[in-house]
């Protein structure tokens, strides 16, 4: 009987030192460059012949490059991941002072800059997040969702994920890669997240552009065979009864609808030949 509860016990203490080598305490950050007109070819051959090198160098982890499926939209994405939030910003520090990246930046712009902004956004995996690894599966779409939560509910919005949403988005064939809130002391408004991470001319939102991102926002990654079984998957989706379920009981506990009217935007991307996620 000793043996059989110091058994237990160990079992019990191997599983929570699982859980725990198991939790992801990376900061990541997503990084939006906009550049000039016709030059988004430019930013990504730069990121690639160059970037790629010197992130490296200064201990910056690319995980992903993606391009948006929409020719129209210029913009590169990247997803980056830092030790903390501190180190992040010392090592992208390191990076533009290196010398051999100042030259072959200068080497890119004689025909002019490629990049206009660049807009950085830094995130924390929940809790239910899976493990964000750059895997190259390839012959698939990438989503990038990002939600404004209705006043006070996050949580209950995190809650209804963990619970229920990613088994549901599973079940009918989509890939949950990353979910994401903005790290502890992150300052951006709703406003200028959602014209970094929304698509074009759909990002506005009812939540007010000035307004805090800070404790409204969930940005998360999807992946599909295509953009036609992302709609084939999303349909089942909202059909689904435990999903009906699941909404109607968690908007009933919080007293109306989780997120801000117009709240929930989608970006369909497509991964860089650089990204080591695809």
């Amino acid at each position: 009987m000793t043996r059989f509860l110091f058994a237990l016990v160990a079992v019990g203490l191997t599983a929570m030192v699982g859980f725990a080598a198991d939790k992801e305490t990376r900061v990541f950050e997503m990084r939006v460059y906009t550049p000039n007109k016709g030059k988004q070819a430019e930013v990504n051959a730069l990121i690639a012949k160059s970037g790629t090198k010197y992130m490296a160098k200064h201990h910056i982890e690319l995980l992903g490059g993606w391009v948006p499926v929409d020719a129209a939209d210029e913009r590169v994405l990247t997803l980056v991941a830092h030790k903390d939030k501190a180190s992040g910003e010392k090592n992208w520090e390191a990076f533009r002072n290196d010398e051999g990246w100042k030259a072959d930046l200068a080497e890119s712009s004689k025909g002019g800059r490629a990049v206009a902004s660049i807009a950085s956004f830094f995130l924390s995996a929940t809790d239910y997040s899976p493990a964000v690894k750059a895997e190259n599966v390839g012959n698939r779409v990438f989503e990038l969702r990002t939600y404004i939560a209705s006043p006070n509910n996050l949580a209950n919005l995190n809650a209804r994920f963990r619970n229920h949403t990613l088994k549901l988005f599973e079940k009918h064939g989509m890939t949950n890669i990353g979910y994401f809130n903005l790290s502890a002391g992150e300052k951006t408004n709703c406003g200028d997240l959602l014209i970094g991470l929304a698509a074009a001319g759909k990002n506005t939102s009812e939540a007010k552009a000035e307004s805090e991102a800070q404790g409204v926002a969930l940005v998360y990654f999807l992946t599909h065979k295509s953009a036609d079984a992302m709609k084939e998957s999303f349909t089942k989706f909202v059909a689904d009864d435990a999903w009906k379920t699941a909404r109607t009981e968690s908007e009933k506990n919080a007293g109306g609808s989780l997120t801000a009217k117009d709240g929930v935007k989608s970006l369909l991307l497509k991964a860089t030949d650089y990204s080591p996620l695809k």
